[in-house]
């Protein structure tokens, strides 16, 4: 067989590691080889695997205790590998009315408004409402997206106790009682997920 200038297919290099070349197959790439830095370095490593290969002297499972494994996997319970498991998403903030100017002709001395709120995690966004509430602030909101009954939004202060709670109504809204300005985290609680909106700041 004539070898073209080309290099040397990955088959033909495995027949040359392993002996089956014919003589005359086996000296034409050897002639490739001692000109060919690439060719040559892949048969090395072939050399190599294949001796490994033939020195190995591990012995294969035996069937039984293989298809025990397998039926173990099988018939193992999703609930029970994963009892309780939640997603853990951390919101962030898409729009905050804090932000924009205020209006021409408001004086600074006014009190402060409600602000509005937007945050997102995955197909999940928060719209929350941030209000002042005699000597404290109110926080209320809704949970847009994917949403059902039963879920809880909870507050929590910096040492990560929790400074006021409420669940969700039908409509996935809430409403929490005042609590003192500060910084604060705000947790959700909703099907398989947990979601934070940390550094939630509630000051004038």
């Amino acid at each position: 067989m004539k070898l073209s200038a080309q290099h040397l297919s990955f088959a033909l290099l495995a027949d040359l590691v392993e002996g089956h070349l014919g003589t005359e197959e086996q000296a034409s790439a050897r002639t490739h080889l001692a000109g060919c830095a690439r060719c040559s370095g892949q048969a090395a490593s072939l050399a190599r695997v294949t001796g490994l290969m033939r020195a190995d002297t591990s012995e294969e499972a035996p069937h039984d205790v293989l298809s025990d494994a397998i039926r173990m996997f099988r018939t193992r319970p999703i609930a029970a590998e994963t009892p309780g498991l939640l997603r853990r998403l951390v919101a962030s903030l898409s729009f905050d009315s804090g932000a924009l100017a205020p209006a021409f002709g408001v004086r600074s001395g006014a009190p402060a408004a409600a602000r509005q709120l937007l945050f997102s995690a995955g197909d999940v966004d928060i719209d929350l409402r941030l209000a002042p509430s005699g000597e404290g602030w109110a926080v209320s909101g809704q949970v847009l997206g994917a949403c059902s009954t039963g879920g809880r939004v909870e507050l929590l202060a910096g040492d990560d106790a929790p400074a006021s709670e409420a669940g969700l109504n039908d409509l996935c809204e809430f409403t929490l009682p005042s609590v003192p300005e500060g910084v604060y985290t705000l947790r959700l609680l909703i099907d398989d997920a947990e979601i934070e909106v940390p550094g939630l700041t509630l000051r004038a």
